[in-house]
């Protein structure tokens, strides 16, 4: 049975929970390069402890398509073997196969051992040095690819920030962006965008890091010299959308002067006495977390009046399973900036995805772009993708800077079900530093599995009519109301506040 059959017999009769992840491998590198991005369930090694891959098994598939073999002819038909073994433990077998199997990072072997926490990593699989697949512990979710969207990949955590960004589009919040660098969140709100009633209106993006104090109100503001009139960045906007992009490197004098206009809701060009009103949507980027903002500085004052909802990017290396999809995308999309007059009929070499796959990423998505493109210029005259030894040399550890708080982290979030986050939340009375902690992941990750779970909520995504609702039935009890809505008593105090309410 096809990953697709299986998914419809799973939502028809409740096969398997629907947060519920299961062994699943994902084509990362093939011949036939249409075939990246699909997935195949291994549900008797799932359901009876054991299953096989072979060139007519399992089946793999995409979009809601019928599934396919890998049917490589250079992939043998005699079976490599999965087994369950003791402590979430899986042993491959490849005895009886004249497939040549690398497992990367590991020496040749005839078996190998796969701990439960390289499957929340995910274990790259080399069969014959033409194909590698991902093995990793994912949702029986079927994976849907759309080369037009902005936010690109199969992973469970795109899947719900492309559902929170529908969501964000028909409302007019500002919204607060957080993430590591590179990680996408300018895609993110340029998403949100495009999808909202602004979409023919500008999307006006704003480094503030660059913005020297000197220029700063003519800059974001406009001014009026010698009979020439120069716009600001928020009147360029006009009803679009405006991002504010690392909202914590601009300077301190820079935070006062936006918090300023954005109590007055107006701007004042340099030069005149006219104030023209902010009729823009208003979104920021942080590649910190809050816990890094000085309590009560400017900085966090702005952050809270901006941050009505906060949308958090996870790291590419938490999203394994993407990486083949967006390599390929960046390497078609660079080749034709640079190649147009030539057909695009280049191989991704296994051991070159493999290297992808390994490496830690810590320029995130901008980096593999930035990595696709050197390919590409390198392998113009080859059959086949090359990645220069020296180009591999340059990609070394950076450092983790403020996002993770890599003492406290023990475990990979993907690792962390539903039930599991559910019940830390309620023990740890929705406070999210405290559960982070009970977890043994970073709060960051919570946010990224509260994204991603339906039904689990902050204070931040309830509507104003289920906040009413409640505030009324518990006779403004913020105790009540916090097991009433199950939400932390602190976020949704600050959100009663926000909204007026007396507390």
């Amino acid at each position: 049975m096809s990953a697709t059959e299986y998914t419809t017999k799973h939502v028809v009769d409740d096969l398997v929970s629907s947060y519920q992840r299961v062994p699943m491998l994902v084509i990362a590198a093939h011949p036939d390069r249409s075939r990246i991005g699909e997935r195949a369930a291994l549900m008797d090694l799932y359901n009876e402890g054991s299953d096989y891959l072979s060139r007519i098994k399992p089946e793999f598939a995409k979009n809601g398509n019928a599934g396919r073999a890998l049917l490589d002819e250079f992939i043998s038909r005699s079976p490599i073997i999965f087994q369950r073994e003791s402590g979430g433990r899986i042993k491959l077998k490849a005895h009886s196969t004249k497939t040549t199997v690398t497992i990367a990072g590991r020496g040749a072997q005839d078996e190998y051992i796969l701990k439960e926490s390289d499957l929340d990593n995910g274990v790259v699989i080399g069969l014959n040095h033409r194909i590698v697949l991902l093995l990793k512990l994912l949702p029986l979710q079927d994976s849907s690819v759309d080369d037009n969207d902005v936010l690109f990949g199969i992973s469970s955590d795109i899947r719900a920030i492309r559902n929170r960004v529908a969501q964000l589009a028909g409302m007019d919040l500002p919204v607060m962006i957080r993430g590591a660098a590179g990680v996408g969140k300018q895609q993110a709100a340029y998403a949100i965008h495009q999808a909202s009633e602004r979409r023919e209106q500008p999307f006006i993006s704003v480094n503030l890091a660059a913005i020297h104090d000197a220029v700063a109100e003519a800059e974001l503001f406009g001014s009026y010299r010698g009979g020439s009139r120069q716009p600001g960045y928020f009147e360029q906007a006009g009803s679009g959308t405006i991002v504010l992009e690392d909202i914590e490197d601009a300077s301190p004098g820079l935070h006062r002067l936006l918090y300023t206009v954005l109590q007055s809701k107006s701007v004042v060009p340099v030069g005149t006495e006219e104030t023209l009103p902010i009729t823009c949507r208003i979104m920021l980027t942080s590649h910190q977390d809050s816990r890094g903002f000085e309590e009560n500085s400017t900085l966090s004052m702005l952050i809270e009046k901006l941050s009505a909802y906060q949308l958090f990017i996870p790291p590419l290396t938490e999203r394994r399973e993407d990486i083949g999809l967006l390599f390929d995308y960046f390497v078609r999309e660079q080749w034709r900036k640079l190649y147009a007059d030539r057909s695009h009929d280049v191989k991704i070499p296994g051991e070159l995805m493999s290297q992808l796959l390994t490496f830690h990423w810590p320029g995130n998505v901008r980096q593999l772009r930035n990595v696709a493109r050197q390919v590409v210029i390198d392998s113009r005259e080859q059959e086949q993708l090359h990645l220069d030894p020296q180009l591999l040399s340059m990609l070394k550890p950076s450092n983790p800077g403020h996002w993770e708080d890599e003492t406290s982290v023990h475990r990979k979030p993907n690792s962390v079900s539903r039930d599991e986050l559910l019940e830390t939340l309620r023990s740890c009375r929705f406070e999210l530093q405290a559960t982070a902690k009970a977890l043994g992941i970073s709060r960051a990750s919570v946010y990224q599995l509260i994204q991603r779970f339906e039904g689990v909520r902050t204070a931040q995504d309830l509507s104003e009519e289920e906040i009413k609702k409640s505030y009324e039935q518990n006779r403004s009890d913020t105790e009540k109301m916090m097991w009433d809505l199950q939400v932390s008593q602190i976020g949704l105090r600050r959100r009663l506040k926000s909204l007026g309410y007396d507390i």
